[in-house]
């Protein structure tokens, strides 16, 4: 089989596999954005993009190996196992790259980790994130 259609069909799998997760990118509405493609969802997440449009510098929430967000976003979004995506992060965190995260394993704590700072974003399932506060909005991706 082709190179380029073994690629094409993991890439197809993994928006499939994003889907059918339930999960859903939340921020504040002072973030001011209006929607993030897949590419900007990898960069934010990968500490490639450092601020958001408004100033407000990234923070992440992320959670422990065993929760499901992050068992979810490392093999969606970067193809690596959690341990391996939050073994990266705790590097950029100690060479000063990248502002420490939040910790959150569910869905409560992961929204009031977002209320609580400018700039915070983090995954929720689509369950946690029908009534979210108003200071609160779900990002759309394309």
């Amino acid at each position: 089989m082709p190179r380029g259609l073994i690629t094409a069909g993991l890439v197809v799998a993994m928006l499939a596999r994003s889907a059918d997760a339930g999960f859903v990118l939340v921020t504040r509405v002072d973030t001011k954005v209006a929607k993030l493609s897949k590419d900007a969802i990898k960069a934010v997440f990968s500490n490639r993009t450092k601020t958001w449009s408004n100033g407000d510098t990234v923070v992440l929430v992320v959670g422990s190996e065993d929760s499901p967000a992050m068992q979810w976003l490392a093999p969606t979004f970067f193809n690596v196992s959690t341990k391996t995506y939050l073994t990266k992060v705790k590097q950029d965190v100690f060479k000063g790259d990248m502002r420490h995260p939040l910790f959150a394993d569910d869905d409560a704590t992961t929204l009031k980790r977002i209320e609580s700072t400018a700039g915070v974003v983090g995954w929720v399932t689509e369950a946690g994130a029908k009534k979210l506060p108003r200071d609160l909005a779900v990002v759309p991706s394309d």
